[in-house]
């Protein structure tokens, strides 16, 4: 019986957690300044403006496509932050990690 409860509440624990951990909208992703945490030429930060524009995950510089976003992230456990993909070199595979600031 010790057993069960044991597995039930980790598994309980475990569906928190991950509730807590949520998407970003567009919306939200604009309102902040995003710095670099792990490079892959693209920069040393991302802030939004007239220039940097967000549509559909994908970044435009001075309306060409600059990056993707392929995964963003708000967690509990975790600061905000997004991984984006490199549209200018399509030599770089790397993902870079922004930090929300």
């Amino acid at each position: 019986m010790k057993k069960i409860t044991a597995i039930l509440s980790l598994v309980l624990i475990t569906q928190f957690c991950v509730s807590c951990e949520k998407t970003l909208s567009d919306e939200q992703i604009k309102q902040y300044m995003w710095k670099c945490g792990q490079p892959c030429g693209l920069g040393d930060l991302i802030v939004f403006n007239q220039n940097v524009i967000l549509k559909n995950d994908t970044i435009f510089l001075n309306q060409q496509p600059y990056a993707k976003i392929v995964d963003k992230t708000n967690g509990f456990d975790e600061d905000t932050k997004i991984a984006v993909i490199n549209l200018q070199n399509p030599v770089i595979k790397d993902t870079c990690i922004f930090h929300a600031k």
